[in-house]
């Protein structure tokens, strides 16, 4: 991946002001006016507090926000201790342009270790700097992910989908695979110097995972570090699922194609060590509407019937269409609907192997996939109602577990496409 291209004049002019460093902590900011002076705070605190023996520096890589992003970074008084680089980095704004920009800027600092945050948390801590990088600096871990503790609709996408569609395929238990917040080793970002980005989604949100997938297929050193309460800008699942469910998927689905030799070989999934302490902090609540989430399922079975029987297996078209048929919602808003985890997992299995045969518009396809997704969603909420978000880590597992049991029926289908025997030429 060369980084170069998404390094501006501006931040190149910066780095070469600076000079060197030992570590760094970037900010991908975009239209975050209102957090961004908070997070640069709280990650300077940080540095000073936990690396004052060591010269550090505090990036803010902005993407050309409307607001006043960029403006109030520069204004936020962070001390003297701290070398502080704000501007905004070339490309498309996305976060794994930020990124490339992040990159280069720390492989011509020649730092040992980079933390990344992202702009809209509200409940960083200085602790959170030195949970993110002390393993990178000091235990010599080439990848650290963070170990959250969220309210249990926050995340739904990490929950039904990347957390047990990784960790069944990769073989490593990560809790937070894109979690956003993350440390890396200079050892790290010069292998992802080295690699080739196969699409445009690694360059937006589809970063997190990419760097997660390369870091286990990279044989990278790779811990988690407990960060306490996740309180940012989350919203109902039922109502903003957007770019980032295509560009997530994508981006997974794709590297199954790429890292197939990989995937087929892991049998079962390890824990990975989790490192460091914070303190406890109640997630916020987020709103979830199960009524509207099932009723998103039930059209989008109705509409895409045809396409559904092309794409899913014969017994996994069976099961949804009945589930479909058979739900309903009571006028106080109680839905009488479930999807086994073992037909959740076999549907997402299904809809990948197809993903990496299909000749049309593989943006469409992600797109039928929305409804499905919207089920499992329902189905996750309905299960855990009544419970906490630290007894819902429950249910997590048990989606987890499926995912891993069904392996099996993902690599026989994968094998007998992949031969040509029952590859589908549908396209639109």
């Amino acid at each position: 991946m060369d980084f170069l291209p998404a390094v501006s004049f501006e931040l190149a002019q910066a780095t070469k002001d600076v000079g060197s460093a030992d570590v760094m902590v970037a900010i991908s900011a975009y239209n975050n006016e209102s957090t961004i002076s908070g997070v640069m705070k709280k990650v300077a605190e940080g540095l000073s507090s936990f690396f004052d023996n060591m010269k550090s520096v505090l990036l803010v890589c902005e993407g050309g926000s409307l607001d006043e992003t960029k403006n109030v970074a520069r204004k936020t008084d962070i001390g003297l201790t701290v070398n502080k680089i704000v501007g905004t980095y070339r490309g498309e704004s996305g976060k794994g342009n930020a990124l490339r920009a992040v990159f280069q800027s720390a492989l011509d600092l020649g730092v040992k270790g980079c933390a990344v945050i992202d702009a809209d948390i509200r409940s960083i801590t200085p602790e959170w700097v030195n949970n993110l990088l002390d393993p990178v600096v000091h235990d010599e871990y080439d990848f650290v992910t963070p170990a959250y503790e969220r309210y249990k609709y926050d995340g739904t996408i990490t929950n039904t989908i990347v957390y047990p569609l990784i960790t069944a395929l990769y073989g490593k238990k990560i809790r937070q695979p894109i979690g956003g917040d993350f440390g890396l080793s200079r050892k790290f970002i010069e292998y992802l110097a080295k690699q080739e980005v196969w699409d445009n989604f690694v360059g937006q949100f589809g970063i997190d995972a990419w760097l997660t997938i390369s870091a286990i297929t990279g044989g990278m050193k790779i811990c988690q570090a407990k960060l306490g309460a996740k309180v940012h800008n989350a919203k109902d699942p039922a109502f903003t699922l957007g770019l980032m469910y295509l560009h997530v998927l994508s981006t997974i689905f794709r590297s199954m194609g790429k890292f197939e030799d990989f995937w087929q070989e892991v049998k079962g999934a390890e824990d990975v060590e989790i490192k460091g302490t914070a303190l406890p902090w109640e997630p916020e609540p987020i709103p979830i509407s199960v009524t509207k989430l099932v009723e998103e399922f039930i059209m989008g079975m109705a509409h895409f019937s045809p396409l559904y029987r092309e794409l899913l297996s014969k017994d996994t078209y069976s099961r949804l269409e009945h589930i479909a048929n058979s739900a309903s919602c009571s006028p106080e808003g109680y839905c009488d609907f479930r999807i086994p985890a073992d037909l959740w997992a076999r549907s997402l299995y299904d809809l990948s192997i197809i993903f990496n045969c299909w000749e049309g518009n593989t943006h469409k396809l992600i797109d039928l996939s929305s409804p499905l997704y919207y089920g499992e969603v329902a189905t996750f909420a309905n299960r855990t109602q009544d419970q906490s978000s630290e007894e819902a880590e429950g249910v997590v597992e048990d989606i987890q577990y499926a995912f891993e049991n069904q392996k099996v029926y993902l690599i026989d289908r994968w094998k007998e496409f992949k031969a040509g025997k029952s590859r589908r030429n549908a396209s639109f």
